[in-house]
Parts: structure tokens; sequence; C-alpha cells
């Protein structure tokens, strides 16, 4: 289909971007950017080595830190247990990857925002919807102003639900409806699944095998995990994965119109629209945007994706930049430190006292810390060894827990149904490996802190959960103190009890 003209009010948006593409230089990064020391390209070396530093002395919980100026890498640092061999989960960045997507499925053809979501699930639609939910429509769903009765509550909690059910996508269409589609907007997952679903429907494919056509593919991006249902449905609203490098490429993309080394990837419209930022006040209709959270605020004009845990993509088009910051929890404020170090837009005299201090920083960060001597072992760690505790259905995600002390120290965790074994480090560090979800890296710590307590460290890292667990054992039971950095459960209080033996 042919996509309609930008309405009035993108015009300004894509001639300025217009004028961006003749102004910048042809490139086009491929399995690499290119890099360059940051006074090059007009930045103050020492101000990004403080923003490094910022991270460490604060323990905030950043993974990687990425800053992308005129196509230039000028920092790339990792911050120990993640590292550069694995991608990360981008929590719901991935709703702007869905949206990038039902814009290229659109310019294609493919789905139309005006069609019937119930029109793509012929199988799980309810048998008999009400009139309101036979109106939503794919615009509705990219709006985040689906009319469903989900996001209006604290924590997610039709996200939680859906991801215990056994169909989906049933159990989104089948949310009451809350609104008239199109009045009202809220903060959806399960309506960011269906849309992802939509892509994979009217394309006869997933949601990933799509994009690694139409996206991934033309832009270089090779190595893209992605989380899928029960119906190897991929998640629409979260759990992807990419390289921080390969993220960036996203940005760029839309940096330059959607325009990638002379092929159009993305609607030129479709990306105005994206850009451009809301006028609408919150709650109602076009409030969210379509997931690019396009803003004009204190760090200047701005667009990206944010996600859980700290997860970050920043555009800022005026400076022709681009950051992307992964963690595991409390980011902290690392992107008006990052913004304060550009200082021209020509390039700054050479500055290798402050180059020699940010490479000082970035090697820090990566650091493996030494190993401690693991302690002698109590009495207790004898009789809990093996014994599997089970809890009752709680935020954590996590249903049941069980410690083996012998030759090697071995931490098993039920989660979300799925079972997980962990190497579990008694000398201060993590063990890590391919032990997470998706068997990406992830590692576990701890130390008994008394006769009967144990502190266990359970970091996820690539899948940014990261559990601080105190467990006190006491005859057939273990109460759970429970922590998860990012938010999932804070100060929470659990308690397993031993599983009869079989």
């Amino acid at each position: 289909m042919r996509l309609k003209c930008p309405a009035p009010k993108y015009l300004a948006m894509l001639a300025a971007t217009c004028v961006a593409l003749h102004a910048a230089a042809a490139y086009w990064p491929a399995a690499h950017w290119r890099t360059a020391q940051p006074e090059s390209q007009g930045l103050d070396s020492q101000a990004l080595a403080s923003a490094v530093d910022q991270v460490l002395q604060k323990q905030l919980g950043v993974h990687s830190l990425l800053v992308i100026r005129h196509g230039y890498t000028v920092l790339d640092a990792y911050f120990y247990p993640y590292n550069s061999s694995v991608p990360h989960d981008l929590a719901s960045v991935t709703k702007s990857l869905t949206s990038v997507l039902t814009g290229i499925a659109v310019g294609q053809g493919l789905v139309k925002t005006d069609q019937k979501l119930l029109a793509f699930f012929p199988k799980e639609r309810p048998e008999k919807p009400d009139e309101l939910k036979q109106r939503i429509t794919v615009g509705n769903l990219l709006h985040m102003e689906s009319g469903l009765d989900c996001g209006y509550l604290p924590g997610e909690q039709e996200l939680e639900q859906m991801k215990r059910s056994a169909n989906w996508v049933q159990f989104a269409l089948a949310l009451p409806m809350k609104y008239e589609p199109g009045t009202h907007s809220s903060y959806c997952s399960p309506g960011y699944h269906l849309l992802g679903s939509v892509i994979a429907s009217a394309a006869h494919q997933s949601e990933l095998e799509f994009g690694r056509k139409n996206l991934f593919g033309p832009l270089g991006i090779g190595n893209v995990v992605w989380a899928d249902d029960p119906q190897g449905r991929n998640h629409g609203w979260g759990d992807s994965h990419l390289f921080p490098q390969d993220l960036a490429k996203i940005g760029y993309l839309y940096l330059h119109g959607g325009q990638w080394d002379g092929k159009q990837i993305v609607p030129a419209d479709w990306v105005a629209m994206a850009t451009t930022p809301a006028a609408a006040e919150r709650g109602g209709p076009g409030a969210l945007g379509i997931e690019w959270n396009a803003s004009n605020g204190p760090n200047g004009r701005q667009y990206g994706g944010n996600g859980r845990g700290g997860q970050s993509l920043i555009v800022w088009p005026d400076l022709d930049m681009i950051v992307v910051i992964n963690a595991g929890g409390n980011a902290g404020q690392i992107a008006p430190l990052i913004r304060q170090a550009v200082k021209s837009e020509a390039a700054l005299p050479a500055n290798a006292d402050g180059d020699r201090q940010l490479q000082a920083k970035v090697a820090e960060a990566a650091k493996v810390p030494d190993a401690g001597a693991a302690p002698s072992l109590p009495a207790m760690a004898a009789k809990v060894s093996g014994v599997r505790y089970e809890f009752p259905l709680n935020p954590s995600r996590l249903d049941s827990l069980s410690l083996t002390f012998g030759r090697e120290a071995q931490l098993n965790v039920k989660y979300l149904g799925q079972e997980l074994t962990f190497p579990l480090g008694l000398d201060g560090r993590y063990k890590l490996g391919p032990y997470g979800p998706l068997h990406l890296l992830a590692g576990a710590k701890g130390q008994w802190t008394s006769e009967s307590e144990f502190l266990l460290d359970l970091n996820f890292i690539a899948n940014i959960n990261h559990y601080t667990l105190k467990l006190r054992f006491d005859g057939g039971k273990v109460e759970v103190d429970a922590t998860e950095a990012s938010g999932l459960i804070r100060n929470g209080h659990i308690t397993g009890t031993a599983a009869a033996l079989p």
C-alpha cells in the first residue's frame, strides 16, 4: 500500500530529518562501529570518565554504557559481571522494536492501522466479544489505547497473570473492556504482545523472523535472542536481547529517517510520527505516542526507548548522538552526565590525560574482583543441603529453590515454571556461565551470615533480574526476605516449605 503523506504536524520534523540526512557523512556501521577519541567529536573525555566513575562509586546497577556521536563510538564500557560476549535483555525497549516492525508491516501493506484486532486471531478470540472489544484496531494497540482493563493498576498485574496462563494471546483478548477504544491511554504490556502477534499473523512468520528479514538483517544485526510464549509467539512487549552496538543501530536508523545505506527500511513518515513529542495530557488519547518516548525535556529534544531495570536507547538528534544504557536495577541519572560531556559541534583539542583517565575507568569497570577465602560451613548446611523448598505464588517469580553443599556448592531454582541450575560461589565471586533463562549469562554467590541464615545473591545479568534473598532456615521451612533490584519485589517476605520426598 502507499502510505499517506505525513500530517502537517509531522512535516517540520520530517524536513529536519531530511536536512540531517544531507548534512551527515555517508557512513553505515557494519559488524563494528568506527571509534574515535571523545575530543575529536566534541566531547570531554574527563567528563565521560567522571560518568563511569559515578557508576562505580555509587554502585549503580549499570551493565554497559555506549556513547556514539557523528557515527563514532567514543565510549564503550562494560561493568562486571556483564561483559560484551552476550546480548542483553532490552525489557520494554522491545516495545520500540515492535513499533518499528509495525511501521515496516504497514509500509509493506501487510497490516493497516484501522484493521480490527479480532480478525487476526480467529482461534483465540472470545466466542461472544462485546461491542467495544470488536472495535479495537491495530492502531489502538500501537498507541496503547485499546480500552482493555489493563495497565491501570500498579505492578503490571495483567502482565504477570498473562505469563502464568496457558495461551497468552487468548488471555489478553479475554481481558474485560474498561473504556471505548481510542479514548484513554494506559501502559498495557499484554496489548503490545497482541501487537507483535498481529505482525506474526499478517506475515505468516514469527515477529523475530519478520524482523530478521526486514530490519535486523538489513542493518547487519545477526545475533538477536527473543523469548516466545507457549504458542511460539515472540514477546511483543519485552524480553528481546541485542548487543548494545546493535541497539544503537536502531537509533541510528531513526536518526536517519528510517533510511539505511540507500534503502528506506522504515517509512519516513512513520519515523516522523514516532519521533514527534506527544501533546496530549497523561492518560488521554495520544499521550503515549507509539512507544518512542519523544520529548522536549531537560536534556533537549530526544527520543528512543526505556525499559525496566534501566534499559535505555536515547537519541539526541540535535547533537547527532546516540546513548545506549543496559542495567540490572538502578541505573541512576547517567544521561545528564553524558549530555554535559558535549562541549562543541567541532573537534576539541586532543586531551591525552583525559583519554587515559577514561580508559583506566573503563578497565576498572570490567575488572573481576579478587576471590576471598571460602569460610567453613555451619552444621545447618548439611541439614538443608539438597532440600527443595517450595513457595506459594508470589511477585518474585520464584517457585522453589534448593541449596546443595558438597565438593561444589549449587543452587537450583524454579523460575516461572522453568528449572535453572547455578554453580554457587562461596568465595565472594559469582560463578558465571549460561545459567539464566534462554541460556544467557547469569551467576550466583552466597555466604552463611549465622548458624541458620544464608545470604543469597542471584543475578540473572543478561536477563536483568538481580535478587538478594536472606534465607532463615527453621525446621522444614525457610523464611525469605526478598528484594529484586529492578523492582519486581521490594522488601518482600515469602515462606518456603520443604517438599515431601518422592
